[in-house]
């Protein structure tokens, strides 16, 4: 082809036609540069879905991901819900006849009161995604937002976490003298594990409200809960926020 070209070239010039030689000269830039335009073209469409799909691939993987924390949320959420209500209980049982009489509601929420749970995250495909500088894969600004946005609020629910459920755990600690946790543990145990060396004692419920040790069970519970309570509300606004953006980001794909 280059070949055919020359030899039209070379006849004009020989025959001295430099005005049709001038034409065709040009013509040739013009198919040289349309073809450099077209190559361009086609390989910025080649690099634009390669894009996309990996936009989607990304994608798919931050809903699996997400889907995980939701699970983990609404698990943590119920846990943290079952806490709040048995320390609840457990302090009107000071006052509440029925309930301090009550040794296996008592029990339960004893153990219920004292064991809490930890929202862990999967951040496997948006950690990948900012190590790898893929953020920008994902096309759509307000979309890409609200990922990042998800992912912070998670940091901050986990520092607030672990802030929170050490300063519960010390607390519980020292309630144990409280109870006879002995007793309040052997339904949870084995059968192999087993061995209550006392039955379960309720006494300490019926002791005045206005009694040192009463008033530092009171405080130390009531510290509980307001421990437990912002982290409640926190770990259901994150499970609500996880929620919209699976069903956001569900949304983006199906439309692509």
């Amino acid at each position: 082809m280059i070949k055919f070209f020359w030899k039209i070239r070379q006849k004009l010039l020989d025959e001295d036609r430099f005005s049709k030689y001038l034409v065709y000269a040009i013509g040739e830039i013009i198919l040289v540069v349309l073809g450099i335009l077209i190559a361009l073209q086609i390989n910025t469409w080649s690099e634009n879905e390669k894009i996309k799909t990996e936009e989607k691939i990304l994608i798919a993987g931050l809903i699996r991901n997400i889907e995980e924390d939701i699970n983990s949320l609404t698990f943590v959420k119920k846990i943290d819900s079952t806490f709040i209500d048995a320390n609840r209980i457990l302090l009107s049982a000071l006052k509440n006849d029925s309930i301090r009489r009550n040794k296996p509601l008592l029990k339960q929420k004893i153990y219920e009161g004292s064991f809490s749970s930890s929202f862990v995250p999967n951040q496997i495909i948006f950690n990948q995604i900012q190590f790898s500088g893929k953020l920008n894969y994902i096309l759509n600004d307000s979309i890409k937002n609200s990922i990042q946005s998800y992912y912070d609020n998670v940091s901050y629910v986990l520092d607030f976490q672990d802030t929170n459920l050490n300063l519960i755990y010390s607390a519980g600690i020292d309630l144990i003298p409280f109870f006879n946790i002995n007793s309040v543990l052997q339904n949870r145990l084995p059968d192999y594990a087993k061995m209550e060396v006392n039955a379960f004692d309720n006494s300490f419920f019926y002791e005045s409200t206005q009694s040192d040790r009463v008033k530092e069970f009171a405080n130390k519970s009531t510290f509980k809960q307001a421990l437990m309570v912002p982290l409640y509300s926190m770990h259901s606004e994150l499970l609500q926020e996880g929620i919209a953006l699976r069903e956001r980001l569900m949304q983006y794909i199906d439309e692509k």
